[in-house]
C-alpha cells in the first residue's frame, strides 16, 4: 500500500506529465493551425467551420463497426487513415477559428471602456482550456485515432460554441465604431 507521501509523488509526477503533454499539444495546435494546406487563417474570410452536428459523426464508432463487418483489412486501414485525417482537420479548424475569435475579441477589448473583469477572465480561461483540449486531441488522434475520443471532442466543440457565442454577444453589445477599420 502506498503511503501519503508516495501518493503525493505519484500525483506530482502525473501532474507534470499532464502539463508537459498539454504544453506540447498547445504548441502543436498553434503550429498546425497555421499550415498553408488548410483553408483557415485571416486571409480566408469565407471560411466556414464544420457544423456542430458534424463532430459526433467524426468521432462515432458506428462507421467503424460497419467497416469491420466487411472483413477487409485494406478497407479498415483506409478508413482509419481517412477518419484520422478528418478528425485532425476538425481540431485544426476549431483551434484556428477560436484563435481568430480571440484576436478579434482582444482588438475590440482594447477599445472598450466598460470591460467586466470577471467576464474577461472567464473567457480567457475558456480559451486556455479549449486550446489545451485541442492540443491533447491532436496528440491523442495521432497516437490512438479518433474513435475513442468522442466525449473529449464533443466537450471541445461545446467550449468552442460557448466562446464564439460569447464573442458574438460582446460584439453586439459594443459600439459599432470599434469594429470598423480606418477613420470614420
Amino acid at each position: 500500500m502506498i503511503g501519503f507521501s508516495g501518493a503525493m509523488i505519484v500525483g506530482g509526477v502525473l501532474l507534470v506529465l499532464l502539463l508537459l503533454l498539454g504544453v506540447r499539444g498547445i504548441s502543436a495546435a498553434r503550429s498546425w493551425s497555421t499550415r498553408a494546406d488548410l483553408p483557415i487563417g485571416d486571409d480566408a474570410a469565407d471560411f466556414v467551420p464544420c457544423p456542430q452536428e458534424f463532430v459526433p459523426k467524426i468521432f462515432s464508432s458506428a462507421d467503424w463497426e460497419f467497416v469491420c463487418q466487411t472483413k477487409s483489412p485494406q478497407l479498415e486501414k483506409l478508413f482509419r487513415r481517412e477518419r484520422k485525417a478528418v478528425a485532425l482537420l476538425w481540431v485544426r479548424q476549431t483551434s484556428a477559428a477560436i484563435q481568430r475569435v480571440m484576436r478579434e475579441h482582444s482588438a475590440a477589448a482594447r477599445e472598450s471602456r466598460d470591460l467586466e473583469f470577471t467576464t474577461e477572465v472567464k473567457l480567457v480561461l475558456l480559451y486556455g482550456e479549449l486550446m489545451l483540449l485541442c492540443g491533447v486531441l491532436l496528440l491523442a488522434i495521432q497516437s490512438a485515432g479518433p474513435l475513442w475520443l468522442r466525449g473529449v471532442a464533443l466537450y471541445a466543440d461545446s467550449l468552442s460554441q460557448r466562446i464564439a457565442g460569447a464573442q458574438q454577444a460582446i460584439a453586439a453589445a459594443t459600439p459599432r465604431e470599434i469594429h470598423t477599420v480606418g477613420p470614420s
